[in-house]
């Protein structure tokens, strides 16, 4: 019998670490509420993770978000404040992606879309909701070029305009882990109390 609780609480043990090591990497496409106009503020779930997307102009104010699918290297968000009627971030307006807080997740990457031709695409880092500014992260000056997100920069949100010509916001990828350690650890606190507590009992029978 204590060989067999012995081997129960191993077994609990790496289930444990298991669940704490579960990470997972998370892909928003921005077609989750598209296509078309999504208005000034939407926000895309995948995985029951909820990211927010606002569109705003530099110069104050707001823009309507935009989802494109126009297939390969068209695919992403911009907006409608493109004066050539392409629907993508141009140089006067952003789009702000509030860094998700809850369920806790990592902002891992900003992947670019539309970047031809000598366009630009600048990823920003900020603590200001509806102002383009903060620290600057990147340039994306290819389509499919990608910009990581600092670790230390996971409290706040991430701007995403143009630096030159029109660009499309591809997509974004975070990572977070499921179910949290603090619950494991909790669980398996609770599972070996209830174990020790058998073998109490089995001691005070004669039978550990």
């Amino acid at each position: 019998m204590k060989n067999k609780l012995t081997i129960i609480i191993m077994v609990l043990a790496g289930l444990t670490l298991s669940l704490q090591a579960n990470a997972t990497t998370i892909t928003y496409n921005f077609q989750e509420n598209g296509p078309g106009d999504l208005g000034a503020t939407s926000t895309f779930t995948e995985s029951g993770f909820s990211l927010t997307a606002s569109g705003f102009l530099t110069s104050g104010g707001t823009v309507d978000l935009f989802a494109k699918n126009l297939g390969a290297g068209e695919i992403g968000l911009g907006t409608t404040g493109d004066p050539s009627g392409q629907h993508e971030i141009v140089t006067s307006d952003f789009v702000q992606l509030t860094l998700p807080t809850t369920p806790p997740s990592n902002f891992q990457m900003v992947i670019g879309g539309s970047v031809t031709n000598g366009e630009t695409m600048q990823v920003w880092f900020t603590t200001t909701a509806g102002t383009l500014g903060g620290t600057l992260l990147g340039t994306i000056t290819a389509t499919g070029g990608t910009v990581t997100v600092p670790s230390t920069d996971q409290s706040g949100f991430i701007d995403i305009t143009a630096g030159n010509g029109n660009v499309l916001l591809s997509s974004v990828t975070i990572s977070t882990t499921v179910p949290d350690g603090g619950s494991a650890v909790a669980l398996l606190g609770i599972a070996l109390a209830a174990i020790e507590g058998v073998r109490r009992t089995l001691r005070k029978w004669g039978l550990g």
